[in-house]
């Protein structure tokens, strides 16, 4: 459970590579899609070399595509220790999102799970629990030491709560950040997740107002907007996978409180 407290002391000292990275957004962004033309052809060795080149000029943007190369395999041995270098080597790089990856790969039962790296990297790209039931001292939330000291002292139960609330939501939040899901659907404007981890379900809202509409998904199933336009529903579509993946990834322990939630909410600007 505890398992990866060395990790926890990461974001304490910088990769003077990446921490002294100014390139551009753009090229950036042109070295990442070098290495995904390659892996959608499957030619792994020529997307290896733009991975490692583009390592070399300390983007943490393509840091973060080789953490979730070796996270699951993607032409390279999958490695969970690899993949947590580079992504801590993303989130030096200011790269908040790479959190979302860590939480979720350290709450995977999978992996353990270790709720303890999983909650403290939640915390590195909100700056606060997902829940109140989940929070831990402010004091805490910067120092690794009294972190755990402080989780050690929860109920098992809470705890298990806390990583699978942890799990599910970063997972969805690290997919609909990067690889820009949004983007890939031409979506602008907002779009808030509730997650109620009882059900479980997962529900959107997209726009500043209005209702939770639909879209709770329980067991693969939707209830779906008929009226919506395609590319609205193409981004609800990809999105339902992604929560039905979350909620497939890690098992829900007991006694959840009925009323327990937890919203998310995204601001996506393609300009």
């Amino acid at each position: 459970m505890f398992a990866a407290l060395s990790h926890l002391a990461l974001p304490m000292f910088l990769l003077p590579s990446l921490a002294q990275a100014q390139a551009s957004s753009r090229l950036a962004l042109e070295a990442v899609h070098d290495v995904r033309i390659r892996i959608d052809a499957r030619d792994c060795g020529a997307a290896v070399e733009r991975l490692k080149a583009g390592m070399k000029s300390g983007y943490p943007e393509v840091a973060l595509l080789a953490g979730s190369m070796y996270e699951h395999g993607i032409c390279v041995k999958p490695n969970w220790d690899n993949a947590v270098t580079f992504y801590v080597q993303a989130h030096q790089g200011g790269l908040k999102e790479a959190a979302e990856r860590l939480a979720a790969g350290y709450a995977d039962p999978a992996r353990g799970p270790d709720a303890a790296a999983a909650l403290w990297w939640s915390l590195r790209d909100r700056g606060g629990a997902r829940t109140q039931a989940c929070a831990v001292s402010e004091a805490a939330q910067q120092d690794p030491d009294r972190f755990v000291a402080e989780l050690k002292a929860w109920d098992p139960a809470k705890l298990a709560i806390c990583n699978y609330i942890v799990g599910v939501i970063s997972t969805v939040s690290a997919e609909v950040k990067y690889p820009r899901l949004a983007q890939a659907w031409s979506m602008h404007g907002e779009v808030t997740l509730r997650f109620l981890p009882a059900l479980p379900r997962i529900e959107l809202k997209t726009g500043e107002t209005g209702a939770y509409q639909l879209y709770g998904w329980i067991d693969g199933d939707a209830v779906r907007d008929r009226e919506a336009a395609p590319v609205k529903r193409g981004f609800e579509t990809a999105l339902r996978e992604v929560a039905n993946r979350a909620l497939r990834r890690y098992p829900q322990p007991a006694g959840i409180p009925d009323n327990a939630e937890v919203a998310v909410r995204y601001v996506f600007d393609l300009q």
